[in-house]
């Protein structure tokens, strides 16, 4: 079964572009992954967030996904520039992505 996710980061102050910077590599990186359908960095117009949208071909999938190097690497360089990571919602993907 599909498995898509929709998530909110946030940076400390003055490091937005920077978080953007590194979600949008690991957007590049996702496309390498054949178990990902999407992988989709947007920035918020609400607020200083930035929203990733992801579906994949399984839950396992998205998990084995934060074990790849790439990602692993990603989530180290993130880390200290995090103010916040909220999951908006969990969904079950239907039609197009």
């Amino acid at each position: 079964m599909a498995y898509g996710l929709v998530g909110k980061l946030t940076a400390i102050q003055g490091e937005r572009e920077t978080l953007l910077s590194i979600l949008l590599e690991a957007a590049e990186a996702m496309e390498q992954v054949a178990a990902c359908a999407a992988y989709r960095v947007s920035a918020s117009l609400d607020d200083d967030a930035i929203i990733v949208y992801e579906v994949w071909e399984s839950s396992d999938a998205h998990q084995q996904s934060l074990a790849l190097p790439a990602t692993k690497q990603l989530i180290n360089q993130a880390k200290p520039i995090l103010a916040g990571i909220e999951r908006i919602a969990t969904f079950e993907p239907k039609g197009k992505h």
